[in-house]
């Protein structure tokens, strides 16, 4: 039996796929590579069909992310998982590294390591790494403020992942925050703080799921109510919990202020408004204070008649 699964989702991107699939060879010495095909209507079958020693799945209909990763977890032989998207990459022996860190300490569900950052284009690294610093033994409540697991990074027990009832697919986003909370709320974590792969840098034109600031934004509040909710940060203090929500309340105000000055320096009224209304819902005095809340009040222009 193969040491560790690598299951790669893949969506309409046959001409990303075997980038992803030949790095994931690199990574580890003796892996099953599972590709699980989310009902493209591209050429990704055809493609699949020359390339040599993967698992091809494909489903009949587009289910989204979180299920096509339960399709690969149910259909893995090994104990051990990995998870690829088709446009990120590993790193050579990134998998080895982590599998013998992990299968040495039994106490620990997973283990994640840093990402680096590419470019939306050409996948090249930027010089970014994320994240900085790897917390590592109960994360939960530092999790719980952020999410500083990259998918691309993880190596996780098969064990660990079914006993978390697999990826929510309810979630359209922020999956794998939810399934990194319902994890670390009841297990430890470990970490490899080095890169172990190369996550492609989402941008507005780069039609990644995660591309989109103002449904992450409220996928991520959405995700992380919903650990609130839950008996461990229900057995937390008050402080704790208010400390997580307004942590990543600003921090989704910031990045949508961000972008809505962007858009606004652009000439992209549209894109603007709805960033600010938005962030206004979030942080209402705060936008005001921003001196931004006239372009609110543009009117949307009409398309001019032929």
């Amino acid at each position: 039996m193969p040491a560790a699964t690598v299951v790669i989702t893949t969506f309409n991107r046959s001409h990303l796929l075997p980038r992803a699939i030949e790095s994931a060879r690199g990574a580890g010495s003796d892996l099953e590579i599972i590709v699980v095909d989310d009902a493209s209507t591209d050429d990704t079958r055809e493609v699949c069909s020359h390339l040599p020693d993967i698992k091809y799945i494909p489903l009949e209909k587009n289910g989204g992310l979180a299920n096509a990763r339960n399709v690969g977890i149910a259909e893995s032989s090994c104990d051990f998982i990995s998870f690829l998207d088709d446009d990120d990459l590993r790193l050579p022996n990134s998998i080895d590294k982590q599998l013998t860190i992990l299968s040495s300490d039994e106490t620990s569900a997973l283990c994640y390591g840093q990402t680096l950052l590419g470019d939306a284009e050409r996948q090249i690294p930027t010089g970014q790494v994320y994240p900085g610093h790897c917390p590592e033994g109960d994360i939960f409540w530092e999790l719980l403020e952020s999410n500083f697991i990259p998918v691309p990074s993880v190596l996780a027990r098969k064990s660990c992942l079914l006993a978390a009832g697999g990826f929510d697919a309810e979630l359209k986003l922020i999956e794998d925050w939810d399934m990194w909370l319902r994890i670390s709320e009841v297990a430890r974590v470990i970490a490899l703080a080095e890169p172990v792969a190369i996550h492609r840098k989402a941008i507005a034109k780069s039609d990644q799921m995660c591309s989109n600031s103002i449904e992450l934004c409220q996928y991520s509040l959405r995700v992380q109510n919903m650990a609130l909710s839950r008996k461990r940060a229900q057995a937390g203090t008050n402080a704790q919990r208010r400390k997580v929500r307004q942590e990543l309340l600003n921090r989704s105000f910031e990045i949508l202020m961000t972008e809505a000055t962007q858009a606004i320096h652009e000439g992209d009224a549209t894109s603007a408004r709805a960033k600010l209304r938005e962030a206004f819902r979030l942080r209402p005095f705060r936008t005001i204070a921003s001196g931004r809340i006239p372009w609110l009040m543009i009117p949307k222009r009409e398309p001019r008649g032929l």
